[in-house]
């Protein structure tokens, strides 16, 4: 995965709940050799209007010629707008998967929430726990 362009920008302060979407987007695709190569915009945007990312880049995809020909023909069949949905599946998750690391680095730099939310620990207020760290 190669990213082309990083952008994020804070427009406002939050104030209240901030809502959070996460896109991705294949912008297009082309035989590269014996590989497909994938471009891809991913942004996550912060409502309302609090601030953006966004990151654009091309995923190489190595697989069967066989495949990569149905990947092609389903693309340009569907006028540019889809792959395969075997094939989108794991593209999309592909590019999801390494864009909210980069965009959660990103986020920080700009002071914005991340773009995923994390884990909360809660504990029953009724147990004791052992609240060491090592065991």
């Amino acid at each position: 995965m190669n990213f082309r362009y990083l952008d994020a920008r804070r427009l406002g302060a939050v104030k209240s709940q901030v809502n959070i979407s996460n896109n991705s987007t294949i912008t297009s695709v082309s035989k590269d050799g014996e590989k497909m190569n994938v471009g891809f915009v991913f942004s996550s945007n912060y409502e309302p209007n609090i601030g953006l990312i966004r990151i654009e880049g091309d995923l190489t995809i190595e697989d069967t010629a066989e495949n990569i020909a149905r990947a092609l023909k389903e693309w340009e069949a569907s006028e540019r707008t889809r792959l395969p949905k075997d094939m989108a599946e794991g593209v999309h998750n592909t590019i999801l998967s390494n864009c909210i690391v980069e965009a959660s680095l990103m986020a920080r730099d700009v002071k914005l929430p991340m773009p995923v939310p994390l884990p909360q620990v809660t504990l029953d207020k009724n147990k004791d726990y052992d609240t060491s760290y090592i065991r």
